[in-house]
């Protein structure tokens, strides 16, 4: 029995797409896939940043891709999807990481900027769900979909966070309801909702002593977030470990959201 349920915890022969998995958590979340036994191909605007992935997956035995594409542009998101049939044949997992946030108070957010936002954090994960689902999972029956949320999807904040805290409520409801369409295929849907964790777009942030101490004050943990938290959680939800998990938006979080 043990050994069944320790099988059920790895990525062993998945195919996995990790969108925006060129920097940040996306990029942690490559490694343990790729440690957990996955093939695993990313995507985002600057694809050699992931070239230190390429050593991993050398040294993991797996097959691994860095492909260019802007995920908003539905001719670009097909073109990638016909490289991914072709070099792994199939997709059984895909992670939607790729986001941006603009720091604007709200009377001074401009629609522009606001709708760049939204186009990325939400129509962007749109436009790779679908494809990925039509032209692999649906067919296979098959599937495991991830997206990276946030606390700030759960709750609000006093900063200046308009766009980017609606985006991630919006990606939190995008989960839920694909769940409950894409069930009948097999296939689930969950989110991550991590608190801060410490990647180039917040570290201007953490790097200030009183944010720092401000923050850390509300997690009960009494840290802020590590990759690894992440990515293990990413692989929890993505294995067949959790195949029963469906629809749920997971706040690995370090106890900050019960504490309000």
């Amino acid at each position: 029995m043990n050994d069944c349920i320790q099988t059920r915890f790895t990525l062993n022969g998945k195919r996995a797409l990790i969108a925006g998995g060129t920097g940040g958590l996306g990029s942690a979340i490559a490694r343990a896939f790729l440690q957990s036994g996955a093939d695993v191909a990313v995507c985002g605007g600057h694809p050699e940043k992931a070239d230190f992935l390429k050593q991993t997956a050398v040294q993991e035995g797996q097959r691994f891709l860095a492909l260019g594409c802007d995920i908003t542009n539905r001719g670009k998101v097909e073109e990638m999807i016909t490289e991914l049939d072709r070099e792994f044949g199939g997709l059984d997992i895909l992670v939607n990481s790729a986001g941006m946030n603009r720091l604007i108070p709200a009377e001074d957010y401009e629609e522009e900027i606001f709708s760049q936002v939204m186009d990325l954090n939400v129509l962007g994960i749109h436009t790779v769900t679908r494809a990925v689902g039509k032209h692999f999972m649906i067919p296979a029956g098959y599937g495991r979909i991830l997206n990276l949320s946030s606390v700030k999807g759960l709750i609000g904040t006093g900063q200046d966070y308009l766009a980017y805290c609606t985006s991630k409520g919006a990606v939190n409801m995008y989960t839920k309801q694909l769940a409950c369409e894409w069930g009948k295929y097999g296939i689930t849907c969950n989110a991550i909702a991590p608190t801060f964790v410490r990647t180039p777009i917040n570290a201007f942030q953490l790097d200030d002593p009183q944010f720092y101490q401000t923050l850390t004050k509300r997690i009960p943990l009494g840290r802020i977030g590590e990759e690894d938290d992440i990515a293990a959680a990413a692989v929890f939800l993505c294995s067949d470990a959790s195949s029963f998990v469906s629809g749920q938006i997971l706040g690995v979080d370090g106890g900050l959201t019960a504490m309000q």
